[in-house]
């Protein structure tokens, strides 16, 4: 089964160690990076026409400029402008003014730097959402909370970047670095990287915490897929799965079989 295309992504963001430490957690959600910038001209320079194109920036507000003209608000201004890609402010100001400012601009999305794996996970993946559909995203009026996980993700297959629902997951899979995710319907699979425990536990949205149960150590199924199961084996998604032991209890646990 092949792998999916990555969606790409454009960071700005002037502080070094901050901007490594977010390509590389990008990339170990599975993104790609096209390019990290630190300053102003930099970032217009790899959003020029003629470059290729990211999903979404990642835009820091502030980029160390003493020049109003070359802030991220400024880049953001111009994308808003001419239709450019969707972008998510990241910034280290929660004040209200920068809120004010930021938030008149209609971006995608916001975080509050630091900013953990999951809920930038979350605020991508809603970030694409709101651009799939037009819809902007609301105005706070305090400092924003991190965005509920999302009940979806996105994947780029061939040159379309699909929305994919989490209920459509049949079958997740941990290899040496990276959890597997397989979707009815996709031919291709949907690599992230990290453990399968970080990935039902984080990236799952809470409300689907139930949906999937462990049928061993490296495996995880979609609950509606499952057909049944022996001593050795459990089977969905058209496959067989090796039985580690804990599937009776864990239905049971979800009300899905009697004792």
């Amino acid at each position: 089964m092949e792998t999916a295309p990555k969606l790409h992504l454009l960071v700005v963001e002037d502080e070094a160690l901050i901007a490594e430490n977010l390509r590389l957690t990008l990339e170990d959600l599975g993104y790609g990076v096209l390019a990290t910038c630190y300053t102003f001209a930099e970032a217009r320079a790899a959003l020029a026409p003629g470059q290729p194109l990211p999903d979404l920036v990642l835009l820091d507000i502030n980029l160390g400029a003493a020049d109003p003209a070359h802030t991220g608000l400024a880049l953001a201004r111009e994308l808003a402008g001419r239709g450019g890609p969707p972008f998510v402010f990241l910034t280290a100001y929660s004040d209200f003014d920068t809120i004010r400012q930021a938030t008149q601009l209609r971006p995608s999305g916001y975080l509050i730097k630091p900013v953990n794996p999951a809920a930038l996970f979350a605020t991508i993946q809603t970030a694409l959402e709101y651009a799939a559909t037009r819809q902007p995203a609301p105005l706070p009026s305090t400092a924003p909370a991190p965005p509920p996980a999302p009940d979806f993700f996105f994947v780029k297959l061939a040159d379309r970047t699909h929305k994919v629902l989490w209920t459509e997951v049949q079958s997740l899979e941990a290899g040496k670095n990276y959890v597997t995710l397989r979707v009815a319907g996709h031919a291709r699979a949907y690599p992230l990287r990290g453990s399968l425990s970080y990935v039902l536990d984080q990236l799952v949205p809470p409300a689907r915490h139930g949906q999937f149960i462990r049928v061993n150590r490296r495996q995880a199924l979609n609950v509606a897929t499952i057909t049944g199961f022996d001593e050795e084996w459990v089977y969905g998604a058209g496959e067989q799965f090796e039985n580690g032991g804990q599937v009776p209890e864990q239905l049971l646990a979800l009300g899905l079989a009697g004792r």
